[in-house]
């Protein structure tokens, strides 16, 4: 079946091809000059030589390049791969030849790092520059627009074509390519759509676009449904709250240390947020204090979504008005979820076990990982997450934690979530995350790093009474050290490893 993913946009551009699709400072890109952009982004790339299959890397932050990049390329059948604008040198070095890329889409910023990476990628063939002016070192991607101004020529795709690559964070070992189809990720960006949004409605997407939650739900979602999309470089939560004002956004989408630092803000309650009807949130594992804290001082209307890369990248959700506080909603029209346990044998609802997604929304696995892929992805379709979670009776998701940060204490299992959900109440804490650290006697122990509120001061012995007066014994973290910020992911995950490493 013939089927592309830049053409989830072309019932908008026929009905109303003046309509602001994206947004990004003052800038403002409508649904009928994006459509140009992207057909004249595909047959550019098609004359600099790039053909059906080959792969683009996007090495860019959140601004509007990426999407007209990411969108042209896939136009033309070429296989997008997606880059962690912040990764580093051997990172970057790994990832473009492991998927053997042949161009890189970069800005000006990350340019030096490419530079200094292109001798060790044999199969990168040229580098279009994101920001620059027609007539320097590199072409840039006006250059390559005007060089496809002449007419559209694209590649017929197939539902089952590699659409686009991302990379697992690589909290565990190097970084993991993940395949998503054509099929995939125009599936996953409409029904989140069909959730979530209206034609009428404008989005902030907060959290990085160079991540699937930000770029298949928010970005390409709103557009399925002909919303306009608030494009944000880099978060900054007075920032953030700035451009609420003046931009007057219905949809916020984030992660949970951004609500945190949102509801840290000095004036808060001075701030005209009220355009934003409900606000979004992935990633990681909401805590219910931080979710009754959003809805009560900000005044939004929250809803979760689960899901990770390789689900493409959500697979359950549900809107605003069905949300259930802790719930992360119920398997999308795409997704069919189920729980599991270590036998794989489906569990009743209220038992904890692995949950497990099906459908259109799993992916084909892992670039040149075949026995990853097996262990993960198994012959009956089923991907397993690695999240442990329970399912209600009327099949709402509830996620525990991942299976992999569980922390056995003598046998007594402890969530790292539930600690630091206890914990986060404490007015001293900005910030923390519980690992498992070696115990003598117990095999493992929580151990607690905390980032303190600015000019705030506390003892190990204050943070451990706290705990004792909330928590079982064996939950109660043995050590606590004070760090200056807690590591995290750009997807706002925790960089646990990075911490245990510390001991």
């Amino acid at each position: 079946m013939l089927m592309n993913v830049a053409d989830i946009i072309k019932p908008h551009v026929n009905e109303n091809p003046a309509k602001t699709a994206i947004r990004f400072g003052d800038q403002q890109i409508s649904y009928g000059q994006l459509e140009t952009s992207i057909n004249r982004t595909a047959t550019g790339l098609l004359k600099m030589g790039l053909k059906s299959g080959d792969v683009l890397s996007l090495f860019l932050p959140s601004i509007p390049e990426l999407i007209i990049g990411y969108l042209g390329a896939v136009k033309a059948g070429i296989t997008v791969n997606v880059v962690n604008a912040m990764l580093r040198e051997q990172e970057v070095a790994y990832i473009l030849n492991d998927c053997q890329t042949r161009v890189v889409l970069v800005d000006s910023k990350r340019l030096p790092i490419l530079e200094a990476v292109r001798p060790e990628v044999p199969s990168l063939m040229d580098t279009i520059l994101a920001n620059e002016q027609p007539g320097g070192e590199y072409p840039s991607l006006d250059s390559v627009q005007e060089l496809g101004r002449d007419g559209l020529e694209s590649t017929a795709t197939k539902s089952s074509d590699t659409c686009h690559l991302m990379y697992t964070s690589g909290t565990t070992g190097w970084p993991k390519g993940v395949m998503a189809t054509h099929l995939n990720v125009r599936h996953n960006a409409i029904e989140f759509g069909k959730v979530h949004f209206t034609t009428d409605d404008a989005i902030m997407v907060a959290t990085p676009i160079f991540h699937c939650w930000g770029l298949v739900n928010g970005t390409f979602g709103m557009l399925s449904q002909g919303g306009t999309v608030i494009t944000v470089e880099r978060f900054y939560p007075d920032k953030a709250l700035d451009e609420i004002e003046k931009l007057k956004p219905t949809v916020f989408q984030g992660v949970p240390p951004m609500y945190n630092l949102l509801l840290k803000q000095p004036g808060l309650d001075k701030r005209d947020i009220s355009s934003v009807v409900f606000c979004l949130s992935a990633a990681t594992k909401m805590p219910e204090i931080l979710i009754r804290q959003v809805e009560e001082k900000l005044k939004w209307r929250y809803a979760e979504a689960w899901g990770l890369t390789e689900v493409s990248c959500v697979g359950s959700t549900a809107p605003y008005r069905e949300t259930r506080i802790g719930s992360c909603g119920k398997g999308m029209a795409d997704a069919q979820l189920k729980v599991i346990d270590e036998n794989g044998n489906i569990l009743p609802p209220g038992q904890q076990g692995e949950l497990c997604a099906k459908g259109t929304c799993v992916t084909n696995g892992y670039l040149n990982k075949p026995e990853v892929t097996k262990a993960a992805f198994d012959a009956e379709g089923w991907f397993h997450s690695g999240d442990i979670a329970y399912m209600d009776e009327d099949g709402f998701a509830y996620i525990v934690d991942r299976k992999k940060d569980m922390i056995n204490v003598g046998g007594e299992k402890v969530f790292p979530s539930e600690v630091e959900d206890m914990m986060l109440d404490h007015p001293q804490i900005k910030d923390l995350v519980i690992v498992g650290i070696p115990d003598e006697i117990k095999g493992e122990a929580p151990k607690a790093f905390i980032q303190l509120q600015e000019g705030e001061t506390a003892t190990e012995a204050d943070i451990r009474a706290y705990c004792k007066a909330k928590m079982a014994p064996y939950k109660v973290p043995v050590a606590v050290e004070f760090i200056e910020e807690v590591p995290r992911s750009a997807s706002g995950k925790a960089l646990r490893r990075t911490l245990q490493d510390r001991g």
